[in-house]
């Protein structure tokens, strides 16, 4: 098979070739380019916290796993992008260098950005979690909660020096409490009212309700668990803060009566139980968050890394099919010309308008294949009627009896007949590319009338001796004008004999004068006359 056969076979099977993979590209790429951006976006979404889902360790697991088995159909496709690629360069295909270039190119602009975007992401997520957990941050927050754990304490204070002192007087109230439970109830909301006590009762070891002050609270406070009861003495009291109750507790075994306690409770301002409250949910919350600082940086870190790869493949992906689509028209181009350059000018690229500027470069190369094919033909006929033209012109130039030479613009003899061979006594192998002057010198002076002269046509007589004879020859020296290369035609016919028989005739006319004058008696007398004119003709005066 020729080259000529060979680039046509490749030319027609590549559009064969190209809607098969297309058809996977056009589905399969952009879908999961598609799928890959869209799973990353998600997962920034999650885990910024920008939706309504909760970023759980599981959420977490599954947009993890979404994201890389779409990072592998990516890295899947690639594959068998590039495997294409290097088969098509292996095998010497038009513009596989160029598709090579294109994708490199494009990867390194989509890593690039990816790259800086992850690393500037992550130094700003590192930078903000230093300053988060810097020491200016962490002292603002363990004052807010000292501040209030002091209030607390403050109120737990209070309450101490108010119970032991109703446990005093209850003490000292015991036989009041054992003849006039009415009074010993009412000595007990005296002291309780005297000591902002809203809640006060007397309780056994099963916090049973034994007296209570009538403070109209008593369903306020609920009274402590038997558990609690066993520890307490009768010198310190116990106390609580219950801060989800809202207020502060404390409870003491009373020194006069057997197993029985006093339980007091006052409430806490609910604005400072709850700010209470929420400084310690943000204290714990940020215990947690500095405890899990390493996770949280691994974790954004992960993401990002997640986010850049998949926006990388994609763009690779991107590349590729860009880079199908730009070289697909310039592979047909090349394909289609090497055709044209082994000879084969009916080859005609596919067109598709789709394909923009190229379409209409595959428009103009078509165009000009056909041009080229009629300017060939109308070549060829030329080239044909030219030849038959030159082999008539031959034919003349052989069978005419002139001899006929032809001299480029250099002056060297470009063509010669086999009269003009015979005149000028050398060979067509000694003349043709020979210099005129070398050939036939005695013309020297005629074409140098014909170069600088106006007229096209100089004619004269030259005399040339060739192997010891002398030949006459009538010259006719005929100029092509054609700036800035101009041809002479130079025609020879011998006139040796002609010259010859006008010779002979001339010398007979003169012998037939010589006799006609001898016969005559004047001609001495003239001849002498003639004669001493000649040598005398100064001295002689005419009279």
């Amino acid at each position: 098979m020729t080259s000529a056969d060979t680039s046509a076979a490749h030319f027609d099977t590549a559009p064969a070739e190209e809607p098969r993979r297309w058809s996977v590209r056009r589905w399969l790429a952009p879908f999961a380019v598609a799928l890959a951006l869209l799973s990353a976006f998600l997962t920034f979404l999650v885990l910024t916290g920008l939706t309504t889902i909760d970023p759980t360790p599981g959420i977490v697991r599954s947009l993890y796993l979404i994201n890389a088995a779409t990072i592998l159909l990516l890295v899947g496709i690639i594959v068998r992008e590039l495997w294409q690629l290097i088969l098509a360069r292996r095998r010497g295909r038009a513009a596989a260098r160029l598709h090579v270039q294109i994708v490199s190119l494009f990867s390194i602009v989509a890593v690039l950005p990816a790259v800086l975007v992850a690393v500037v992401a992550n130094v700003t997520i590192e930078r903000g979690l230093d300053r988060l957990f810097s020491g200016p941050t962490k002292a603002v927050i363990q004052n807010s909660l000292t501040i209030a754990r002091a209030y607390m304490q403050d109120h737990a204070q209070l309450i101490r020096g108010d119970i032991l002192g109703m446990a005093n007087d209850i003490a000292h109230a015991r036989p009041l409490y054992d003849q006039d439970r009415r009074s010993f109830r009412e000595m007990l909301t005296a002291s309780a009212a005297s000591r902002n006590l809203p809640g006060a009762m007397i309780i056994d070891k099963n916090t049973n309700i034994l007296e209570s002050a009538e403070t109209g609270m008593r369903l306020a406070y609920s009274p402590p668990a038997p558990d609690f009861l066993s520890n307490v003495n009768e010198n310190e009291p116990e106390i609580a803060v219950l801060p989800d109750a809202s207020y502060v507790a404390a409870v003491i075994r009373l020194r006069a009566f057997n197993d029985t306690f006093l339980y007091v409770a006052r409430p806490l301002d609910p604005n400072v139980v709850n700010q209470l409250k929420q400084t310690e949910v943000s204290v714990a919350e940020y215990a947690q968050i500095e405890s899990r600082r390493l996770g949280i940086q691994v974790a954004f870190a992960l993401m990002f890394a997640v986010i850049a790869l998949t926006i990388l493949m994609a763009s690779v992906l991107i590349a590729l099919n860009f880079a199908n689509s730009l070289v697909s028209p310039i592979r047909r181009l090349m394909n289609a010309a090497h055709t044209v350059s082994t000879g084969d000018l009916h080859v005609q690229v596919p067109v598709h308008q789709s394909e923009g500027d190229l379409a209409q470069l595959g428009e103009t190369f078509n165009k000009m294949t056909q041009e080229l094919r009629s300017q060939r033909d109308e070549l060829v006929n030329a080239s044909d009627l030219i030849d038959s033209r030159r082999r008539f012109i031959e034919a003349v130039l052989s069978s005419a009896s002139a001899g006929i030479i032809g001299v480029d613009a250099s002056g060297s003899v470009g063509i010669l007949n086999r009269s003009a061979e015979k005149l000028i006594g050398h060979a067509e192998s000694e003349t043709l590319g020979h210099p005129l002057s070398d050939v036939l010198p005695e013309l020297d002076e005629m074409m140098k009338a014909a170069r600088e002269g106006t007229q096209r046509l100089v004619q004269g007589q030259i005399t040339i001796t060739r192997d010891g004879q002398e030949r006459n020859l009538s010259v006719r020296v005929s100029a092509e004008k054609n700036q800035p290369h101009d041809s002479h035609i130079i025609t020879l016919d011998d006139i040796t004999e002609l010259v010859s028989a006008q010779r002979t005739s001339a010398w007979g006319d003169v012998a037939r004068r010589i006799a006609h004058e001898i016969k005559n008696p004047l001609t001495p007398i003239q001849l002498s006359a003639e004669r001493i004119r000649r040598k005398f003709g100064k001295d002689i005066t005419e009279i």
